[in-house]
């Protein structure tokens, strides 16, 4: 154990019961789950002057980091590489009265976080905040999904700041938490920066190519680590937004507009598809792809998928500048553009 506890403080354990877990966490272990998909997270109130947080960080890459916001107010810590137990500061000197904490993973893949427990004052009171959500929300997403680049403020429009590392990621600022909040809606956020459809294509692991056809039933998915499988049957959406096709057009951009490569990539897109709606038989499908400069080749693809399929349970959507809002990843600002147009669709034509 690298860290201590002081004098007059205390440990919750990670299984106390007064923690609510959102997202597609690893309980194999309940006290220690780990949280390796973007925008999991665990919520917890708690009384009396300070809080911190216990983890271990399992890096699979450098400059990695996570939230807490306390009372509304968020703070992102970055975390060492030595994948030990460590306590973080999350707030002190707070009024004695009850607070709120949430602990969110900021990023995907670059790591996961075992969680240990929070550590509050001797005397103080925790308990599960039991918030009622109006709906489940799933997203299958890459990059913009995850919130990667989000915090790069002044940069809407422009293409990435050079050397930006991650440290700009946060799941929290990204259209799939954004419209969740909105929609009030319990969420998993299925995104991968780099990832495309099929393995062998897009930029996710570039030394050997994954694709999200070996990711999306997975609980811990990344190559570089051990792989787990996701029980389906413990969580059912009763909406999924399908946000793929972004980075598909790597190594080949022409492919998609040779019919034969077309029929191919649609036909495992709508097998994905369809697997989910099998899956999931009740649930709502949006297709789309994001702001993000791409070739509408894409577009028109997601449109055929959609009619193809031809269910009323399933369809396409695109945002008012679908592929020509930026040409970098959408920022906080943009991405809150996102997802103010899908929650009108949610409500206005899909009766969420």
């Amino acid at each position: 154990m690298a860290y201590t506890i002081e004098k007059g403080k205390k440990l919750i354990p990670a299984d106390n019961g007064c923690f609510q877990y959102v997202g597609r966490i690893d309980f194999d272990d309940p006290k220690r789950p780990v949280m390796a998909w973007p925008g999991s997270y665990a919520d917890v109130n708690f009384t009396g002057t300070s809080a911190a947080v216990v983890l271990k960080n399992i890096n699979l890459q450098e400059d990695t980091h996570f939230a807490v916001i306390v009372d509304g107010v968020m703070k992102k810590i970055t975390l060492p590489t030595n994948r030990e137990d460590e306590l973080f500061t999350a707030a002190e000197g707070l009024e004695d009265k009850q607070h709120t904490l949430r602990i969110l993973k900021t990023m995907a893949s670059h790591n996961y976080i075992e969680l240990v427990g929070i550590v509050v004052d001797e005397g103080a009171k925790v308990t599960n905040p039991a918030h009622k959500y109006d709906m489940k929300l799933e997203v299958y997403g890459d990059s913009v999904s995850a919130g990667e680049v989000t915090e790069a403020l002044y940069y809407e429009g422009q293409c990435d700041p050079e050397d930006h590392r991650n440290r700009l990621d946060n799941s929290h600022f990204a259209y799939p938490m954004a419209l969740a909040r909105k929609l009030n809606a319990e969420l998993h956020d299925i995104a991968q920066g780099g990832i495309a459809l099929l393995d062998g294509t897009g930029y996710f692991c570039s030394d050997q190519l994954t694709g999200m056809e070996s990711c999306y039933d997975k609980i811990q998915f990344s190559p570089y680590a051990e792989k787990k499988q996701w029980d389906f049957s413990r969580w059912t959406p009763d909406a999924v937004i399908i946000a793929i096709g972004q980075n598909d057009a790597n190594p080949d951009p022409e492919r998609i507009k040779t019919p034969e490569y077309r029929r191919y990539w649609k036909d495992n897109y709508i097998k994905l598809l369809r697997t989910l709606m099998e899956k999931y038989p009740a649930a709502k499908f949006v297709l789309i792809l994001t702001i993000l400069g791409h070739d509408h080749t894409w577009d028109d693809a997601l449109e055929e998928i959609a009619q193809e399929v031809n269910s009323e349970r399933v369809t396409h959507f695109m945002f008012r500048r679908t592929g020509c809002g930026t040409n970098g990843h959408p920022r906080a600002t943009e991405q809150e553009e996102m997802a103010g147009e899908l929650y009108s669709y949610f409500k206005n034509e899909l009766g969420f």
